[in-house]
């Protein structure tokens, strides 16, 4: 059969015009996609409820260095840029009981948000999901640090094999304050045992450095009780444990958005707590002997009624091991990159 692009001028010289056509419209596509996206900010939006994004990741193993040196030095600083706040990046370890994931890698993130409108606001601007918020470029337009989370995003993708999912939360930040519990003032002596008066005083060794752990505390409590929870966990536990060396850093209820993973139950809530310890071997003293730390004053007392109080609301509870250092939102200087721009619209 002859060759139709040679047997017919005619209908070749329409193929040869739409080619143009459509050559013209790619590269007009092309040159508005190039320009740049500068951007100017309105003030903060005030009184929103913040949340808190949640999402673990399987990675190949021994790639959590890697995945973590990737986001604190390139996906990071885009989304802070963006009004976000990292708390942090933690690998999953199991010092205890059997290794779930042997053959890999597993991490857990915490990013705040300023509301729920304000995490979709950060999607990219291509996301279904960002709806009406415009999407990051709307935020923070585009540029070298833009480009830079790019490559950050997909040279982690290289070592992400999945993620069991996001959780979206809502609850308290732990204040970083200080704790005063005075003296009672009593005196003691040396003995061998226990004093007949059932008193437990306690000196200090020094500080014993080791790897940071945070223990990430899942439970289910009875449904519609967060407040009374998280009030009776800040005032009459968090004491205590500061006093012997536990940082808290927040604690939450699994909040259920549209786009969000998990269903909401009618039957409990869902509560996570994140607090630090100086090492496995500090947790395992806090868990087993932590009146050998702080003694049993009435600090201790008003601690283990807590807990008491804290399991009368609680139908099941388990723990991760994270180890890693927070984030702690460190000064980034991006500067400008000196272009000069007039706006159009």
């Amino acid at each position: 059969m002859a060759n139709s692009y040679i047997e017919n001028p005619k209908t070749n010289a329409r193929i040869v015009s739409l080619l143009r056509i459509t050559l013209l419209v790619m590269g007009f596509i092309s040159s508005v996609s190039a320009q740049p996206t500068p951007v100017r900010n309105d003030v903060p939006r005030l009184g929103q409820q913040e949340v808190i994004m949640m999402r673990h990741a399987y990675l190949d193993k021994g790639a959590y260095a890697h995945w973590y040196e990737q986001s604190s030095t390139k996906v990071w600083p885009w989304y802070e840029r963006l009004g976000a706040r990292i708390i942090g990046d933690f690998e999953i370890f199991y010092p205890e009981g059997e290794d779930a994931t042997p053959s890999q890698d597993e991490a857990i993130r915490f990013a705040r948000y300023a509301s729920y409108e304000h995490r979709q606001s950060t999607r990219p601007t291509t996301s279904q999901s960002v709806g009406a918020t415009g999407g990051s470029a709307r935020l923070a337009g585009d540029g070298p640090l833009f480009d830079a989370n790019n490559e950050g995003l997909d040279s982690r993708r290289e070592v992400s094999k999945g993620s069991r999912g996001g959780v979206f939360l809502q609850g308290y930040m732990a204040p970083a304050r200080p704790v005063f519990m005075p003296g009672l003032g009593e005196r003691y002596e040396p003995a061998n045992n226990q004093g007949s008066n059932g008193a437990i005083a306690v000196r200090l060794d020094r500080a014993r450095p080791g790897g940071q752990v945070l223990i990430l505390e899942y439970r289910k409590i009875r449904k519609g009780s967060f407040e009374e929870f998280h009030a009776i966990y800040s005032q009459q536990l968090y004491p205590y444990l500061e006093k012997i060396g536990v940082r808290p850093v927040g604690q939450w209820q699994v909040a259920y958005f549209p786009l969000g993973d998990g269903v909401e139950s009618d039957q409990y809530d869902e509560v996570y707590t994140l607090n630090r310890y100086a090492s496995y071997d500090h947790y395992v003293a806090v868990r087993d002997s932590a009146i050998s730390m702080g003694g049993n004053g009435p600090d201790y007392q008003m601690g283990m009624g807590a807990l008491s109080d804290l399991d009368e609301l609680t139908r099941e509870t388990n723990i991760e091991f994270l180890r890693g250092e927070p984030f702690g939102s460190p000064p980034q200087f991006t500067p400008g990159t000196g272009e000069t721009f007039r706006q159009i619209d």
